[in-house]
């Protein structure tokens, strides 16, 4: 036996057996076909006593496997990593969620679509709740260069018909990952395939889709889907939906837009908030229409919403465009006279958007 060079012992049931550089001796109670898997060297001694056991964590400590899997996903031989969690999985042996967290992130590195669902799929059903942000990035970023979404849309259908309770928050958190990587064509996908699965969209995932479009100009698809949202009867449109539509018209420089919306959205019995009445002064200033701009900031003066320090400098700028220079400079002494405490600031914005995301 001194040849033999022992690395460690690992405790067991009723003792413990030793781990050695070319052999591994096992207790006695084990099965003669468990004993004959351990006569391995290194990692393989571990990955055959999981499969050939009914319950791998029985004879080796889930730290060892978790340092198994960690070598399998550095030498990049991903598949062998997944398969191994597969098995451990079967049999009830739990990982920490950064080790699905690590092979997800090297899945995406490789840009292996397959691999980066499955373990997104394992790291739900370990978890048991909404994950991580990254998370959701690391998925959507292994898609950036794939045209074939088969993996992707079967397990969001797959979490769709789940017993989740938050199933529509995992597929609307995808979608927003998927946007944030730019890939748009995959978003608009997503929710047209959401429309024959069991969990339908909601009015979040419209609104996050909105916003999409908005950010990426695409004018004509954002109108378009502002109408079926109308269509459909299970979905209310609300003032973000609203807010969402009037910004990205404001960006596109469809000013006409602006207040067509903004009419129909008080018509509808939603009240402007910070974010409408700036979208729409700001683009009836641009658009000549000062006497309206003036109208909905008195507005908001009455309604008692606080001004920004944006909202001012829109109007002063139209103000001086049309001539009108002794009223924008009573604006601008109105702006140096109110306290910054009593101005809204970027965090108010914030706190508009917020419910936008889930």
């Amino acid at each position: 036996m001194a040849k033999w060079s022992i690395v460690r012992r690992i405790p067991v049931s009723g003792g413990s057996f030793a781990y050695m550089k070319h052999m591994v001796y096992a207790p006695a109670e084990c099965s003669f076909s468990a004993m004959h898997s351990l006569i391995d060297t290194g990692g393989e001694a571990l990955k055959k006593t999981t499969e050939n056991s009914d319950s791998g964590s029985k004879f080796i400590s889930r730290i060892d496997y978790t340092s198994l899997v960690e070598k399998y996903r550095r030498d990049g031989n991903l598949s062998a990593a997944y398969d191994l969690l597969q098995s451990l999985q079967d049999k009830n042996v739990c990982f920490p969620v950064s080790v699905f967290k690590n092979l997800l992130v090297a899945a995406g590195e490789q840009n292996d679509t397959k691999l980066s669902c499955r373990a997104f799929r394992m790291m739900l059903v370990q978890a048991g709740m909404p994950l991580s942000s990254d998370c959701y990035l690391n998925l959507a970023r292994a898609f950036i260069n794939a045209d074939d979404c088969v993996h992707l849309l079967n397990l969001l259908k797959e979490v769709s018909e789940s017993s989740l309770p938050c199933r529509l928050i995992v597929i609307n958190r995808t979608i927003l990952a998927f946007a944030e990587s730019r890939q748009v064509d995959k978003v608009l996908m997503i929710l047209e395939k959401m429309r024959e699965w069991e969990c339908k969209p909601d009015v979040i995932t419209y609104n996050s889709v909105l916003d999409i479009l908005g950010r990426a100009g695409l004018v004509k698809e954002m109108l378009r889907l502002l109408s079926s949202m109308k269509e459909d009867c299970d979905v209310s449109l609300n003032i973000i939906t609203y807010n969402t539509v009037l910004n990205g018209m404001r960006k596109a420089c469809r000013f006409d837009m602006c207040l067509v919306l903004y009419e129909e959205m008080v018509q509808c019995g939603i009240e402007p908030d910070l974010l409408s009445y700036t979208a729409v002064i700001d683009s009836l200033g641009r658009s000549g229409n000062t006497k309206e701009a003036l109208r909905l900031f008195d507005e908001m003066k009455q309604r008692e919403i606080r001004l920004s320090v944006y909202v001012y400098r829109a109007l002063i700028d139209c103000l001086k465009k049309t001539g009108e220079f002794s009223r924008a400079l009573q604006l601008s002494d109105e702006l140096k006279n109110t306290s910054a405490l009593d101005l809204a600031g970027p965090l108010d914005f914030k706190r508009h958007l917020r419910p936008h995301r889930r």
